[in-house]
């Protein structure tokens, strides 16, 4: 009990008393005395009521501003307490917020990262199209040459002539210097123009190369081309048999001629290819940009590195990426069979007709005997 409530009970208990001893005296004797002593006795009572209910007053008030200031500070420390929490709360909303945002941030990063090499990856294929177009091109400029030379040489011999002296100017072998024909070359041109590995085994050629690989494909395909009729005879009904043979032999020879000159013309250099492949060599060939995109996975450890440290969706891409690189090279490959089967088809058609010229040339013979 407080030091208030304590006063107050004694008050309680001295006014009680009070009022008992007062009545007492109040009611001793009789007459004018017993009055006036009734009269002292309750001025005394009511002076004495007026001043405990003042200094009870006092004390009430006094207990009422303690609880008023206890429950003020309570209340104000409720209240900070509140502020307190509420800012902790707020606080707490404000960092798992921040750490869903950044971890939010680094999903996006990891999950939409492109590869390093996606510069490289993207230029080379654009320039695929570039390089594709120029293969073409070379392809129909070497086969309408080839055409020419076997439709209309004029004169074979001199034909056979500037061959042999191209090939002592340019590609002497060391044994041909020996014998004085010519002076040796270097090395790695010598008899270029007679050996296929001069082509087959560059992805991408030089210039010396890639002429050595055009009189390559003349000597494997028409190292003789047939000579010209003398002017004036082609309108003969001889002189039509001869160019229709001739027409019957340009057709088998393109056969042969078009597949040298695609593996010529895909690996003829393209200018600016490479640069714009973003390669270390301006100008490339479209094999040489097939090899870089296969090399620059299979024979280079960094990609297997990167590979490494990819994310689910980045292996994806590159899988992707690795289908679409297969997609191109499997559509190269399937006009590559196209020409293998055209080779077979005009072997087998080379063959039947051997085969039925001299049947119906034995038969045509029969026939006339028997008239």
């Amino acid at each position: 009990m407080s030091t208030q409530m304590k006063c107050f009970a004694a008050l309680l208990l001295m006014l009680g008393l009070g009022l008992f001893s007062g009545r007492a005296a109040a009611c001793c004797g009789d007459g004018p005395i017993a009055a006036q002593g009734a009269i002292t006795a309750g001025t005394s009572v009511s002076s004495t009521i007026s001043t405990a209910t003042s200094t009870v007053t006092t004390w009430l008030q006094q207990i009422d501003n303690s609880i008023q200031t206890g429950f003020g500070k309570l209340y104000g420390e409720m209240a900070k307490q509140t502020a307190q929490q509420r800012i902790i709360q707020e606080g707490m909303v404000a960092a798992e917020t921040q750490l869903y945002m950044e971890k939010a941030r680094a999903d996006a990063a990891v999950r939409y990262q492109v590869s390093p090499r996606v510069c490289f990856e993207t230029a080379g294929g654009a320039a695929v199209a570039t390089a594709s177009a120029e293969t073409a091109q070379n392809v129909d400029d070497l086969n309408r040459n080839e055409a020419t030379r076997t439709l209309f040489t004029a004169n074979t011999a001199a034909d056979v002539h500037d061959m042999i002296q191209s090939h002592m100017d340019k590609y002497c072998s060391a044994e041909d210097a020996a014998l004085g024909r010519c002076t040796a070359v270097s090395a790695d041109m010598q008899n270029a123009d007679v050996r296929v590995d001069t082509l087959l085994s560059h992805s991408s050629l030089t210039p010396d190369q890639v002429d050595a690989a055009q009189q390559l494909q003349r000597n494997l395909v028409n190292p003789l081309p047939t000579q010209n009729l003398p002017k004036g005879l082609e309108n003969t009904s001889a002189g039509r048999m001869f160019i229709a043979g001739q027409y019957i032999e340009q057709a088998g020879l393109s056969v042969a001629a078009n597949s040298v000159n695609q593996a010529i013309a895909v690996r003829t250099p393209v200018q600016g290819l490479g640069s714009s492949a973003m390669m270390n060599t301006p100008d490339i060939s479209e094999l040489g940009l097939m090899e870089a995109q296969v090399n620059g996975r299979f024979e280079s450890p960094e990609w297997y590195t990167m590979l490494a440290g990819m994310s689910q969706d980045n292996l994806l891409r590159e899988m992707n990426k690795q289908m679409a690189l297969k997609l191109w090279m499997d559509l190269k490959a399937f006009k590559q069979q196209e020409r293998q089967e055209a080779a077979l088809a005009t072997i087998l058609a080379l063959d039947v007709r051997r085969d039925s010229e001299q049947n119906l040339k034995e038969a045509r013979a029969d026939a006339v005997r028997s008239q």
